[in-house]
């Protein structure tokens, strides 16, 4: 397209996966600020911080100190991998490309685009449930509100997005606001240790990991998108700047808000916060009807300001997995490695979780529509604005589900956290391979990855599962997002040689 983009918010943004021109280049590295704040004060950071104590039975303030642990770690990585953008002009899962090479980078990018599907459509459940509540409408019209409003937005692309987010961080943070005064007036911060917590085994320490575990594995989610949201800065652009603001940005409201859906725990007792959505607990905060208006509004803010970013960056994700070489047979061999991954997920879910027993037959009809979706991913590709359409009814048909918002939530959560596992080992090997000479015949970013992901294996301790080392040492909490990083960073590191860098990918359309 040869209509001049630059700065334009109403003008749908023409560019793909392509190089930034230097003449498109544009903003400062502070706009990374209200992106990263607006993104993460939502529901879904109030939520983890209700799952620190409800779930894990962490004291106030144990849960409080792994919160800031987690967010700290995770948001640190962000901020180094934001630093991708203004360099290459490319979006980050290209940057992953070129230190894994086509072929094997297919899966992590892969990963990414049903990462993006998967929390754009649980998201997308509890926001139309906002809207319902709000306006008494049924659940279809108040669905396709929410969906019309994110896929509109995602179209539009990068400075609609930025636009967006801030704007939505100011309103969020006055919603915020009135939910934490409704909160801790009401909150027990002295509230100890609960034993009797469904996931306590561990005790406290356990707790406080699990904690800062959660809070890790939710920033580091955002870390295969860092650079989508700040490839069109200036190449010049302050590389400390960029990390600091994305820093701050994202660990700020973050660590507030799970802080704050910790102290919701203490300030709502006899009620299982677990499986409640966040509409409920609303209504079970506020006893005034403007207030409970207010905290519906930022619920329904809070999803369209993280789903934008979902369905914009699952569209880039799925145009990055395409196969230039056009092979039917790869495509075949990656949806059948996928839909082989699927089955294996469920099955060990239903020996772990009673209430993830599914019927063979539904395993296998989930095991086919993952394999084809991911199949049809690599065959085919699509303009940027195109693909954001489809991933957002891809999440749309995905949140028809929602009849039963709690177990459809609890399935969808317990399969991503499991699915996204890849991740922190990922960051782990792309931060240790800037530099490296990617022309070697297996690079270090993929033996560190792979290394990454078989070490951490045994260490997973969540609902879906236990690994061997976890299971006999319930006090350690989960500590496989943290060692599978550590672990790939560290192989990634030894393995690459230092020579080429990752320059050429600049060059490459």
């Amino acid at each position: 397209m040869s209509t001049a983009y630059g700065a334009n918010v109403a003008v749908v943004e023409p560019h793909g996966i392509e190089r930034i021109d230097e003449g498109e280049r544009h903003g400062s590295e502070r706009d990374l600020f209200s992106l990263w704040f607006a993104a993460n004060a939502e529901t879904a950071t109030f939520a983890i911080g209700i799952l620190t104590i409800a779930l894990y039975g962490a004291s106030f303030w144990g849960a409080a100190l792994g919160i800031v642990v987690g967010n700290v770690a995770g948001y640190v990585v962000l901020g180094f991998l934001s630093q991708f953008g203004p360099r290459f002009g490319r979006p980050q899962m290209v940057a992953s490309r070129a230190a894994f090479g086509s072929n094997a980078n297919v899966f992590p990018a892969v990963l990414a685009f049903l990462g993006g599907v998967g929390w754009f459509a649980i998201n997308t459940i509890f926001g139309a449930f906002a809207v319902q509540a709000l306006f008494h409408l049924p659940y279809l019209p108040s669905l396709a509100i929410v969906l019309g409003i994110e896929i509109v937005i995602a179209i539009y692309g990068h400075n609609m997005i930025h636009r967006f987010e801030k704007v939505a961080g100011v309103a969020l943070t006055i919603g915020f606001i009135a939910i934490a005064i409704a909160c801790f007036t009401r909150a027990h911060l002295g509230t100890p240790f609960n034993a009797h917590a469904p996931l306590a085994a561990g005790g406290e320490w356990a707790a406080i990991e699990y904690s800062a575990a959660i809070a890790f594995s939710y920033s580091i989610g955002w870390a295969p998108c860092a650079a989508d949201y700040s490839r069109y800065l200036p190449a010049k652009s302050s590389s400390r700047k960029v990390w600091w603001w994305t820093f701050l940005g994202g660990m700020i409201p973050s660590t507030a808000l799970e802080i704050l859906g910790a102290a919701a725990v203490t300030a709502i007792v006899g009620t299982d916060l677990v499986a409640a959505t966040p509409s409920e607990i609303i209504g079970k905060l506020f006893s005034s009807g403007w207030l409970v208006a207010l905290g519906l509004i930022t619920v329904t803010l809070g999803t369209l300001s993280a789903n934008c970013l979902n369905l914009y960056s699952g569209a880039l994700s799925a145009l990055v997995a395409w196969d230039r070489l056009r092979r039917p047979w790869f495509a075949l061999l990656v949806g059948a490695c996928f839909a082989a991954a699927t089955v294996v997920i469920f099955t060990v879910a239903g020996a772990t979780d009673a209430t993830a027993r599914f019927p063979v037959l539904v395993i296998a009809l989930a095991a086919l529509a993952v394999g084809l979706l991911c199949a049809l991913v690599v065959r085919y590709t699509l303009v940027r604005w195109q693909a954001a359409l489809i991933v957002g009814l891809v999440g749309g048909a995905l949140a028809l589900s929602g009849t039963h918002p709690e177990q459809v939530a609890r399935l969808y959560t317990n399969f991503l956290l499991l699915l996204s596992s890849w991740a922190a080992p990922w960051a782990g090997a792309m931060i240790a391979s800037r530099g490296a000479d990617n022309s070697r015949r297996v690079s270090g970013a993929l033996v560190g990855w792979l290394a990454g992901l078989v070490v951490s294996f045994p260490f997973y301790q969540q609902s879906w599962f236990v690994g061997p080392i976890a299971a006999h040492n319930p006090q350690l909490g989960d500590i496989s997002y943290f060692l599978g990083f550590a672990v790939a960073f560290i192989v990634a590191r030894i393995v690459s040689v230092p020579g080429a860098k990752l320059g050429a990918m600049a060059a490459e359309t």
